[in-house]
Order: structure tokens, then sequence, then C-alpha cells
């Protein structure tokens, strides 16, 4: 590893630590620059919502109803399986539904194109993006598309699959499209990240930008030590607390992908692993494996949205061999990018998460009160 990159790696951990931490810092240092690049970014954010609320910046409306599912703070919230869980009842109410995401990472994600139409997977994870790619795995009878521009491939989904519903899968800051339904993800863990935006904290935008929600879902409520209060840009907004569940989706890289039925995580109490992954929060991908009972001898930290390559797989068998693991184990999001790997010296585990709602028929009529009625 070169000198150059060596510093540049330090300098990212930096200012990552710095995104996470809460602490008083000195006058001169790297979090006063990065909040004052902060108030910057929070201004111009401010703006842009605004010139949109005046009509200034003007959005596009589909001739069909829109669901968005995002968030307010950068990482994992669990929006794709909130994204199959909300797909999957919508079209449990009789609708017809495409999910529609930005594709981010894949080929496709600035021209645009059909993942799946629901029963063929026309691309794969470097083309769709590895989380459209997954959820069109997962998702049977169910479309998947991507693009950037979303109005455009909503447009595209509108007249190749006439649906009813599009979900917009981690779209809330994408104001160019109009929606019916603004669902916002929050941590119960750290909701608001340490209060600061980007690129000081981890807030895509100020707080204020909650009014525009239309219900909001705490997420991995089992693992807060209370239920969160109304925040005061929460008033009116019907809340909602999720459970996650990690399962295993696959036991070896032979075996089919489970995307109905699932195995019981405990499969892997006891088991000695080594673990990798590629996720917006990889430790607690990780702590979700102990929690378990799995032991685990070594793990790999990888960049979200990693491209893994021939050397990174090298070194990630070797471990398994020198640590003597029983297994392997990686999340889904991972597993769907390096299915080409046929061997491997221990059994290949995928793990992957479903969210469960508390009031989950209270959730499922906020959603039909609203979808089903016909586009205004």
């Amino acid at each position: 590893m070169t000198r150059l990159k060596k510093i540049i790696q330090r300098f990212e951990r930096r200012v990552e630590m710095a995104a996470k931490g809460e602490d008083p810092t000195p006058f001169i240092s790297i979090e006063t620059v990065l909040r004052v690049l902060s108030v910057v970014y929070g201004g111009l954010m401010c703006l842009r919502a605004r010139l949109y609320e005046t009509g200034v910046l003007t959005s596009k409306r589909l001739p069909c109803r829109v669901l968005s599912i995002g968030n307010l703070v950068a990482g994992g919230t669990g929006k794709t399986p909130m994204t199959i869980l909300v797909a999957r009842m919508i079209r449990d109410m009789g609708c017809r539904v495409v999910v529609l995401s930005r594709g981010y990472g894949g080929r496709m994600e600035k021209m645009g194109g059909i993942v799946s139409d629901g029963r063929t997977i026309f691309k794969g994870p470097e083309d769709a993006g590895d989380e459209p790619y997954l959820m069109a795995r997962i998702l049977r009878g169910i479309p998947v598309t991507v693009g950037r521009r979303r109005y455009d491939a909503g447009m595209m989904a509108v007249k190749r699959f006439k649906p009813d519903v599009i979900v917009l899968d981690d779209a809330f800051q994408h104001l160019r499209l109009k929606r019916d339904f603004n669902l916002v993800l929050l941590d119960s863990r750290s909701p608001f990240g340490n209060g600061h935006l980007l690129p000081r904290g981890l807030l895509r935008e100020p707080l204020s930008a909650l009014r525009r929600a239309h219900a909001v879902v705490y997420t991995r409520s089992e693992q807060a030590l209370n239920r969160p209060i109304r925040d005061r840009w929460i008033t009116h907004q019907p809340m909602f607390y999720a459970t996650h569940h990690p399962i295993v989706r696959k036991v070896d890289q032979t075996d089919r992908l489970l995307a109905d039925d699932a195995l019981d995580i405990g499969m892997l109490k006891g088991k000695k692993a080594v673990a990798f992954s590629g996720l917006a929060d990889n430790a607690q991908f990780f702590d979700s494996l102990e929690q378990a009972g799995c032991a685990l001898v070594h793990t790999f930290s990888f960049a979200d949205h990693y491209h893994y390559d021939a050397s990174d797989l090298d070194r990630i068998a070797a471990a398994a061999k020198k640590k003597g693991a029983d297994v392997l184990v990686t999340s889904l999001k991972d597993a769907v990018k390096i299915e080409n790997v046929k061997q491997w010296p221990v059994a290949l585990v995928v793990v992957d998460v479903i969210i469960k709602l508390a009031k989950n028929d209270v959730f499922f009529k906020t959603l039909s009160d609203v979808l089903v009625s016909k586009p205004t």
C-alpha cells in the first residue's frame, strides 16, 4: 500500500469518526471545518426545499400513486427490507405494484432500465446495482426498475407494467418527483445521529424536512432502551415501530435462494465463523451474528456497495482456513455480488434481515387509505 493511500485512508477514518462523534472539540480542528461546511450544506438544502415548495423548481407527477421510502440520516436504517415489506403489502391489497430504485453503483443508474418483470431477472448486480438486484431476487411477481431520473424511469414502468402504485426506494430527498406518501425511517438507537448535517454529522437534511413525512417508522426499536419521543417536527404524522430479525437465506453457495421461506439464525449458534460484509453498518451486522451465538474468529469490513475482486475473496478464503472456521458468513446484499464463486473452503451462510412491524394491521390500513383511491 502506498504512503499516499495510507494518508487518504487515515483522513477518511478521521472524517468518519468526526461525523459520528458527539463530544465537544477544540476550535481549530477538522470537526470545526466540517461543521462550517455543514452549515453551508444545510442552508443549501433548506433553499432547495423551499424552491420546490414554492414552485420555482418544479416537480412532475406520474399517472399512478407514488410511495417513497427514505430516511433522514445517511446509512442503514432498513430501507431495503422495508421496501420489500411495503411492496408485498400493496400487492396483497390487490394492486399492481412496481419498485423503482436509483440503482446506485450499477451501470444502468444513468440511463435507467428494467431489472425484473416479476418473473424473469434481466440484469445482474453490476448493471442493476446490488440492492435492486437483491429485491428482484426476493420480490416474486413484483417488477423492479432502476434509474437516476425517477420520473423518466417511472414513466417507463407505467408504459410497461401499468402499475397502480410505484414504490420509490430511498427517495425522500428526490423532490423532482411528486409522491402521495412519504414514509421516513429513523433508527431508534440514534434517530438523528450526532445532530449535525453532512459532513460534520450524518443528517442528509435539516430536521425541518420531517414536515414532508406522512408517517414515520422507528426501526430497530428492539435495541432502543426507550421508545423515541416525538420530535417537534413530528407532530401529526402516525408513528410505527419496527424490529429487525436476521434470517438465513442460503447455507451454501450452490443452494437456491430462499425468497419466501427462511432458516432460523439459531443454526449458527456455536459455529466458528469468518464474517465479511460491505454494508452501511458492518458493525451492526457482526453484532447480530454474535447475538445469535455465532463465534466470530475474524471479520472483514468493506465499504457500502463494495465491489469484490479476486484478491478480496482470496483473503477471505485464506482467513477461513487459517482460523479453522466452520462457516463463512456474509449478508445477502454481498452474496448476490459473488455468486460466480463456485468453491469456498467451508460452507457459505447468507444472512438477511426482515422487518416486522408492531401494529401491522394499523400500518396496513394507513397504506390502504392513501394508496387504494385514485390519484389526484
